[in-house]
């Protein structure tokens, strides 16, 4: 019993504060270098529920960054989504005209609705610390590190 309450304080004390919680990705304090590493963390955490394999876009580890740099946004199947008109998924340098930036930043894109979408179709904001991270990235060329 005495061992098991040292291993529990050991365990507790080991955790640093340099980082945030992992369901706090990042905080407005806290924000995170615009990395793609960062990025792909951002999708596994948010994204990859949804954009995995079996669908148009696929956000998962090992083939999300030539899925959207430099790549038109793919049309949808389910539900039937036109997404032509957004253009490029990500213009490395510019974030105004990368759609990926556009779906996450603004509440009405040209085409579907605000991303991410909740299991019942409605649309969350991420935080701003995390629109950030995207428009920072995308704004340093979208290197992949």
């Amino acid at each position: 019993m005495v061992v098991a309450r040292w291993w529990l304080v050991l365990v507790a004390c080991t955790k640093t504060t340099a980082e945030p919680d992992a369901y706090m990705f990042c905080t407005d304090a806290m924000p995170l270098a615009p990395t793609f590493a960062n990025m792909q963390r951002l999708f596994t955490m948010t994204c990859t529920t949804c954009h995995t394999t079996g669908v148009e876009l696929i956000l998962t580890p090992g083939v999300s960054y030539g899925n959207i740099v430099g790549v038109t946004a793919p049309n949808y199947a389910d539900p039937v989504t036109d997404e032509s008109c957004g253009g490029v998924l990500v213009v490395p340098g510019d974030p105004a005209t990368s759609y990926l930036y556009q779906k996450i930043s603004t509440d009405m894109p040209c085409a579907g609705v605000r991303m991410p979408r909740t299991d019942i179709g409605t649309s969350l904001v991420l935080p701003a610390c995390e629109q950030l991270l995207v428009h920072d990235w995308i704004a340093a060329g979208a290197p992949n590190d």
